[in-house]
This record gives C-alpha cells, structure tokens and sequence, in this order.
C-alpha cells in the first residue's frame, strides 16, 4: 500500500489553507514586563525554598506602606527597630569621639533611634542612685559622727534631672529650631535631637561608678573629663543645625551641659562634712562616802 504524501494531508497551495489559518494575539493576557510579573500571586509550594506558600507580592506591598496611626504599637514599634551591633557602635562612638567627625551625620543620620537612649537613661539613673548612696556611706563611716541611711529619693531627684535634661530639653529645642524657620535650611528632627542627648550621656554611667572614690580632685577631673566628651559630641551635632546666628543659643545649651555634670558632683555624689558644736560635757563629782559605823552596846 502506498503511503500517502504530505501534500495530500496538508494543502498549502490550496486557497482554503490560508482562510483557515488564524494566528491570535495573546500579549494582553500574558504580562512581559516586572511589574505585572509581581503581581501575580505564587501559590506553588515547589518555588518555595521552604515548601510553603509564598504570600501575594502586592498584598505584602500595600501593608508594609500603609501610614502608620500613632495610637498604635506599630507606629512607636519603628523607633526600636535597632540591632545591637547598632547600639553597640553608637555607644562607642559617644564614648570615645572622632576628631573632625560629625556624629550625627556619621551614625544617626541614616536611622535614629530610641532604643539606646532609653537603657542609657535608664541604667544612668540606677547607676547615680546606687553609687550616690554607697559614697554617702563611705563618708559616714570614715568621719564616724552621723548615721547612715539609704536615701531613696536620690531615684527620683536622678530620674528628674536626666528626664528634663534628655528628653524634655530636646523638644524643646526642635520646637524652637522649627519656630524659627531653621528646619528649612539645615534639617534636623526631634527624633535626632533626642538620640544625639541619649547616647551624649553614656560616657557618665563609667564615671558615676568611678565617683565612689572619695578623692576630691579625681571626682572633679572625672566631672570635668565627662563634660568635655559628652559636650563635644553635642556640640559638633547641633551647632551645624543651629547655624552661625544661633550663637547665644549654643551658650545656653553648653551651659545647661556644664551644670548637669557639676549638679552630678553637688548633689549626688560630694557629701559636705557635717558641722557640730562641741558637746558641754558635765562633770559632777561624786561625793565622798561616809562610812558610819553604829557602835551598839548590850
């Protein structure tokens, strides 16, 4: 049996060939660019890596971009979200300072945070308060003439004097740059302002353990050492955002700076010696016995 030629199965030269063949165009239906690529869902567990389904591109999009409220935990969440290799480093830095660094442009500037400012703050506060009372102690054991007590006030005085300094003294300060236009040519935040005052008070909690010892001029060397540090990261932060006719200002803020370190030393820390008048001690002789011996006759 002879097998039949393929031009007896397909007809190309025929004039019905061309009328039946048709092409369609399905470049409306199929995506050829990355944006309608991400937008189709992968709901195949064997491109996972782990096996599971992946969720949609645009629905995780639309999420992580969505305004955050400010009476909820996700909106102060942000603030926190640090690692500590970060905090680590920005300690570090505020500790032992760069010569010719700024160091807000150096480690702030590209995300601030409040995580670090917190703990030092907080451990700061423990630290005057712990270390306060055991060089009171120490004093009064050395002079012997008063007893000693814990005093639990130096917590709250400690937490008073750092909360105003750190956190209440920064807005005020952004409130002040912001009243007077400086936002417009040089930015600074508050967000900034209070990570640069958190991390300037870290070079404190090392020295406020070193002022146990009761040796005056060591204390206020370290008072003097502390200032000079924690100032020069303030200063070369915010005198670029103040501006060359912010001068005054600049004083002011190195001066509230100067009296926190020596309200430390003052208040906390340099326990005054305690003035007595002599005590009148009175003497009364004692009297002679008299030895009285009754004769008694029978």
């Amino acid at each position: 049996m002879q097998a039949p030629s393929v031009s007896n199965l397909i007809d190309i030269e025929s004039p019905d060939f061309n009328s039946q063949l048709q092409f369609q165009d399905f470049s409306a239906s199929i995506p050829n660019d990355s944006s309608n690529i991400a937008k189709l869902p992968i709901n195949n567990p064997v491109n996972s890596p782990s096996g599971n389904n992946l969720p949609n591109t645009a629905e995780f999009t639309s999420k992580s971009s969505d305004p955050k409220s400010f009476w909820t935990w996700e909106y102060f969440q942000q603030f926190f979200d640090v690692t500590t290799d970060v905090v680590i480093e920005r300690v570090k830095a505020s500790v032992i300072p760069q010569n010719n660094v700024n160091y807000l442009q150096q480690y702030i500037k590209n995300k601030p945070d409040l995580y670090g400012p917190v703990w030092i703050c907080i451990t700061l506060v423990f630290s005057i308060a712990i270390s306060g009372n055991i060089a009171n102690y120490l004093q009064a054991t050395a002079t012997h003439v008063y007893h000693w007590k814990y005093e639990f006030h130096i917590v709250t005085s400690a937490a008073s004097a750092i909360i105003c300094y750190a956190w209440v003294l920064p807005v005020v300060l952004w409130a002040y740059l912001k009243y007077q236009g400086q936002q417009e040519t040089v930015p600074v935040s508050a967000l900034e302002l209070l990570c640069i005052y958190g991390y300037s008070l870290s070079i404190y909690i090392p020295i406020s353990v070193l002022w146990v010892i009761q040796v005056n001029w060591l204390q206020w060397f370290l008072v003097g050492t502390g200032a000079a540090i924690s100032g020069y990261i303030l200063l070369t932060s915010i005198a670029p955002a103040l501006g060359q006719k912010n001068y005054p200002l600049l004083a002011v803020l190195t001066t509230l700076h100067l009296l926190l370190a020596a309200g430390f030393m003052w208040y906390f820390f340099h326990v005054p010696e305690p003035h007595y008048s002599p005590k009148i001690v009175q003497t009364v002789a004692a009297a002679p016995s008299v030895s009285m011996h009754t004769n008694i006759t029978h």
